[in-house]
């Protein structure tokens, strides 16, 4: 194993597909959804034990809101793909894989180990303190009991455990990381000129004859495959939305009512004398209390400067009488209702009259206001898309159910449903299967469109949600089967390939005759780029030439090299002029190549354990749920 880990840390650290891959010991991954339902039905089993269907269908949900909810989403349709599919039932299977490690190495977690990392996880707690509620809730929202959340927790911790005891020893000396950073920041000098595809189009003309050879000696490249016309009905939010409807009012109560969510711009901060009270107070010890705090009240607008002074004095808010009754910047809704309601309506200065609340009497001034209010007119347009956009969610879910019954039980035709949801046919143009996965962006919808059976009785396809919020059904109305297509159909086709393949040979032929001469000092070029490049300020200049450049023979300055840049269709003739290596000390940058290099480190070593587990294992997958598009 060591030698896999030694060649693998001199290689590009991150060799991953997807995410889920690399995140199979995080705390309340994948494997915190693992809990049986008593589903008999297998994804996988890893020796002997299973990995059951409703366990991974959790995670495959888990991953795409994951992803979905990232700032650039990817195209949804990756998550219809077998190897999405398969991605995530590997990142299961190594967990699992991990979590029977802990168990044969005896790797147990104490009651007072789980505790205490409870006890400090952030997201359960609230001012500082473990919130109990918090910790419910999450249990209640993965449909399981908080001893059952507790052993998952433990299993993850003992998994977590495997993995340190991998890692405790990795040691990377103060030399290596040196040499490492002065390799990332080492320049180049280099002069560069661009040979453009454009230029050598021109140049090209392609034959008649040329076409009819390429098009014969090239058959298979010229079928026409099955092609389908389908009418297609779609029931949708953004098909709901437009018929939505609501009124100034509604939008003028959700900002009453939610003014906390658009104030976050402005925080006060304000002074208070706090008089204490409850309910077990009498009568005449709630009026004395009160007729106090009247009293001290006058005195705080007669003196306004005596207010720190008479907090110090009466405020039973202990924390902040020391302070003068100084409570800090707070923002809308951090206080309770009743305070918060007073302070956001005072200017700066005043002193309120008294603020009753749960906690008892409050005398209240305003010494700080920084940000900008937030006013009805500037979040109205907001906050009615947010209302329509929720309101047509909520009819889209309350009708989608009996959209998809409609479908199939009028299977002969999508009219019913169109009727009865307010939605129009829609007839596409002939689509391959390719052109249909596209199309409807969902491989499994495409597939059901081209069944044998869908296309000789032209029965509704079942409903398919392809993708949030977007129901889709299906009748294919005419069919064309493979056939050859005609050279005539062809041609500008065969004409456009053979034209840029052409100009692009023609193009690397030149880049390469002009380094063969400057090689041999018999050509002389007028360079447009002059400049100084290193890994971290590439100059503009893409990743793949900069690999090029940093890979060039440095024996000989200065040394020539050719690349083709696909992606602009160019090619670079490269002259490399000087090597810059300079001694980095700067101690931040240092500190940070240091822990990025560990990190990368210590993943190579996770994977490379979990790849010695696999190579031992008994892993059996069924492939119908890989296969099987949800």
């Amino acid at each position: 194993m060591l030698d896999k880990i030694r060649n693998n840390t001199q290689s590009k650290f991150a060799k991953i597909v997807l995410v889920i891959i690399i995140i199979p010991f995080a705390l309340f991954g994948i494997d915190s959804y693992l809990s049986s339902i008593g589903d008999d039905v297998y994804a996988a089993k890893v020796n002997g034990e299973s990995i059951t269907i409703q366990s991974y269908q959790n995670a495959l949900n888990r991953v795409k809101d994951q992803f979905m909810n990232q700032s650039t989403p990817p195209d949804p349709a990756i998550f219809e793909t077998a190897e999405f599919r398969k991605s995530v039932l590997d990142g299961m299977i190594a967990s699992k894989l991990v979590a029977q490690e802990a168990v044969r190495a005896n790797f147990v977690i104490s009651e007072n180990q789980l505790s205490q990392y409870i006890l400090g996880m952030p997201g359960f707690q609230i001012n500082g303190k473990f919130d109990q509620e918090a910790y419910d809730n999450l249990a209640m929202r993965q449909n399981l009991t908080p001893k059952k959340l507790d052993e998952l927790i433990r299993k993850d911790l003992a998994k977590q455990q495997v993995k340190d005891s991998m890692n405790k020893y990795i040691f990377v000396t103060k030399e290596k990381i040196q040499k490492l950073v002065n390799l990332a920041y080492q320049k180049r000098d280099i002069s560069m000129l661009e040979l453009r595809l454009d230029d050598y189009l021109k140049k090209v003309n392609v034959t008649d004859k040329e076409i009819r050879d390429y098009y014969e000696a090239n058959p298979s490249n010229f079928i026409m495959p099955d092609q389908v016309k389908v009418n297609f009905l779609l029931y949708s939010v953004a098909e709901i939305l437009p018929k939505v409807k609501i009124t100034d009012q509604e939008v003028k109560q959700y900002f009453e009512e939610n003014k906390a969510q658009f104030e976050g711009a402005q925080q006060r901060r304000a002074k208070h004398i706090l008089f204490l009270t409850d309910s077990d107070m009498t009568e005449e010890q709630f009026n004395e209390t009160k007729k106090l705090a009247e009293s001290i009240r006058e005195k705080a607008i007669k003196s306004p400067k005596k207010f720190d002074d008479l907090a110090k004095e009466y405020s039973k808010d202990t924390e902040s009488a020391k302070k003068g009754g100084d409570l800090g910047f707070f923002s809308r809704g951090m206080m309770v209702k009743e305070f918060d309601e007073v302070v956001f309506d005072m200017n700066v200065g005043d002193v309120s009259p008294l603020v009753e609340t749960q906690f008892g009497f409050h005398i209240i001034k305003l010494t700080e206001v920084k940000g900008e209010e937030v006013t009805f007119d500037s979040v109205k347009a907001q906050i009615k898309g947010e209302i329509l956009y929720s309101k047509a969610q909520q009819i889209y879910a309350e009708g989608a159910e009996e959209f998809a019954n409609l479908i199939y039980e009028k299977s002969d035709s999508l009219q019913p449903a169109a009727d009865r949801f307010d939605l129009t046919i829609q007839e596409s143009q002939w689509l391959s299967l390719d052109t249909a996965t596209k199309f409807f962006n969902n491989e499994a919808f495409a597939q059901a469109v081209f069944d044998p059976e869908a296309i000789e009785l032209k029965n509704n396809i079942n409903a398919i949600e392809v993708s949030p919020n977007n129901l889709i059904s299906a009748q294919v109305i005419d069919f064309k089967p493979s056939a050859p297509r005609s050279l005539d159909d062809a041609k500008n086709e065969i004409k456009e390939f053979l034209t840029k393949s052409n100009a692009q040979k023609l193009m690397i032929s030149d880049g390469e005759a002009m380094i063969e001469k400057l090689e041999s000092k018999n050509k002389k070029v007028e360079w447009i780029d002059e400049l100084v490049i290193d890994k971290v300020d590439p100059q503009g200049i893409s990743k793949p030439i900069v690999r090029a450049i940093f890979s060039m023979n440095q024996d000989k300055l200065p040394s020539f090299e050719g690349i083709y840049d696909p992606a602009n269709d160019e090619y670079i003739v490269v002259r490399l002029n000087d090597v810059i290596s300079d001694e980095v000390t700067d101690n931040l940058s240092i500190d940070i190549y240091r822990d990025e290099y560990v990190v990368a480190l210590k993943d190579e070593i996770d994977n490379a354990y979990v790849d010695d587990l696999r190579s031992m294992a008994d892993i059996e997958y069924n492939p119908q749920v890989i296969q099987y598009n949800n």
